[in-house]
């Protein structure tokens, strides 16, 4: 009798282990599920983001290629004035 009381205790505390496991388990996953949808928002963000920074850098090229002879006389002003200053 007293092996099937001891086996008895066995299975219950085993069966409070396993439920507590459980429980642990869905609350972890869905502590994950909640973070990789944030990590899509923010990938799909940067990816947003990322286009527009090279759309600005495609129109900065294209204004240059159009400005050009303006960009080198600044430019070059922007030199002498630092050539200035060293001197």
């Amino acid at each position: 009798m007293n092996t099937i009381l001891k086996s008895d205790v066995f299975f219950f505390i085993t069966s409070v282990a396993v439920v507590i496991l459980t429980i642990l388990l869905v609350i972890l996953i869905i502590y994950l599920i909640k973070i990789s949808r944030d990590v899509k928002n923010i990938a799909a963000k940067a990816k947003v983001e990322a286009n527009n920074i090279i759309d600005d850098v495609s129109s900065l090229r294209q204004n240059i290629k159009e400005q050009g002879g303006k960009f080198k006389s600044l430019a070059g002003l922007f030199t002498n004035f630092i050539k200035k200053k060293k001197k």
